[in-house]
């Protein structure tokens, strides 16, 4: 059976100049938001993993939802972001100012009390505890009994983290085995066609298992059986632009598709053949490199190639995956595939494909195998530094190690030389690997 361990999602949700930034970078140790008496400053949505006690969990900074001057706009930007924060989130952190509540805290509280995530209101700049007064108009607000602290100064802010990480799970297993589901991370801009491939997925198996609405309006899971496997595609489309709430938003697609990649264990990101690759397709293919999940990439719309000139069509696709090689230098091992989701052209490749990188993430080899590989590598490229010892730790990432006398003797170079070696008889397509430097100390 298959484990995971999912780290719970904590969104800190408030009107502008409360202290949501101060209070995010509190929580994380570091000045990674922007911190300003101006209301919006932050315009970008931060997402960072943290931690408690051992007890890890991802934190989203919102303080950039809610920077429209304008009365109108205001109304509807607060709803959009706290739904959008609601959807995304297992846990919402709720920061009000102890000074002060005004309309716009009303609104929002309205929008949580609506929702079925746990919420803790934490009143802020309660410097002293002559603020601390729970009076009518917090009680109003409709939540439990309020945090009082202080995120300039840390005051009652560790006794509030008591509380938050008391409901995380007990204990969790970042350990994935083998099993019959294969869990699918279907990523890609707005408007590349995810929805359309699900769909089209879908209808030419004709055997779906379950689809099932996700936390939010827009998104959707679905299983489906292949040669007596399940494929779980986890679908991150939907968060769509809306006039001036666009930046607000669209970023949280972002913080989708990120938690989508951590549930996976394939990722398929979906490039536009008529576009190509853009700065945030590296930048969430680069993520989920970091995360070892192997990467299929997939390029549809392929059939509109044909009607944009007269130029052979194989040469357009030589040409793009030139193009991809060349922007994606960091992902040789990763395959290529050309589709079209609307007309069903390549889907069954495409499936072949998921299969084929799920198994090679599984692969174990043998201690006396990969030293042999290693040492004759060693033996034919004499820059590369003594090594003492050589072997997988483990598969699923697929995680080496190597024993050395000084880990600043190893380049980056040394160790992608290593890793083409090792690729040369085990290709691990799709597939990321890492091979991390121990020091072993020698005798004197």
């Amino acid at each position: 059976m298959e484990q995971k361990s999912e780290k719970p999602i904590v969104a800190i949700v408030g009107r502008p100049n409360v202290g949501k930034s101060t209070f995010f970078n509190r929580l994380i140790g570091k000045r990674q938001s922007i911190e300003s008496e101006i209301p919006g400053t932050t315009r970008d949505r931060i997402y960072v993993n943290t931690s408690w006690c051992g007890k890890g969990f991802s934190l989203i900074d919102t303080a950039g939802m809610f920077n429209d001057s304008d009365d109108n706009s205001f109304a509807l930007l607060t709803q959009e972001s706290v739904e959008v924060a609601i959807s995304q989130s297992d846990i919402i952190i709720f920061i009000i100012d102890v000074q002060e509540i005004i309309a716009a805290d009303r609104q929002i509280a309205k929008h949580l009390r609506q929702s079925k995530n746990k919420v803790f209101l934490v009143a802020n700049k309660a410097d002293n505890q002559d603020r601390e007064i729970a009076d009518r108009e917090i009680f109003s607000l409709g939540f439990d009994q309020p945090h009082f602290i202080s995120a300039i100064s840390g005051r009652g802010v560790a006794d509030f983290l008591d509380d938050l990480t008391a409901l995380f799970p007990k204990k969790a297993s970042s350990i994935i085995t083998d099993s019959d589901t294969i869990d699918v991370a279907l990523i890609g801009r707005p408007n590349v066609g995810k929805s359309t491939l699900l769909n089209s997925l879908v209808d030419e198996k004709k055997s779906i298992v379950s689809s099932r609405p996700g936390t939010t309006r827009d998104t959707t899971d679905a299983e489906i059986k292949y040669k007596n496997r399940t494929i779980k595609f986890i679908d991150t489309a939907g968060i769509r632009r809306r006039g001036k709430i666009d930046f607000g938003i669209e970023k949280f697609a972002i913080i989708r598709a990120k938690k989508a990649i951590e549930q996976s264990e394939v990722v398929i990101i979906l490039i536009d053949a008529t576009e190509g690759i853009t700065n945030q397709d590296a930048h969430i293919i680069g993520f989920a490199k970091e995360l070892g999940k192997s990467i299929i990439i997939a390029v549809n719309k392929f059939d509109l190639l044909a009607e944009e000139s007269d130029e052979n069509i194989e040469d357009k696709m030589a040409a793009i995956l030139g193009k991809m090689q060349n922007d994606l230098a960091f992902l040789p091992y990763s395959p290529v595939i050309f589709i079209s989701a609307k007309e069903k052209e390549n889907l069954n490749v495409l499936f072949r494909k998921i299969v084929e990188v799920h198994k090679e993430r599984f692969i174990n080899i043998e201690s006396d195998l990969i030293k042999k590989i290693i040492f004759k590598a060693t033996e034919k490229n004499p820059q590369i530094p003594k090594i003492v010892d050589f072997y997988q730790e483990r598969a699923n990432p697929i995680v080496f190690k190597l024993v050395c006398r000084n880990k600043k003797d190893f380049h980056f170079s040394h160790l992608r030389y290593l890793e083409n070696t090792i690729r040369d008889t085990f290709p691990f397509v799709g597939t990321p690997i890492f091979i991390d430097l121990i020091d072993k100390k020698m005798p004197k």
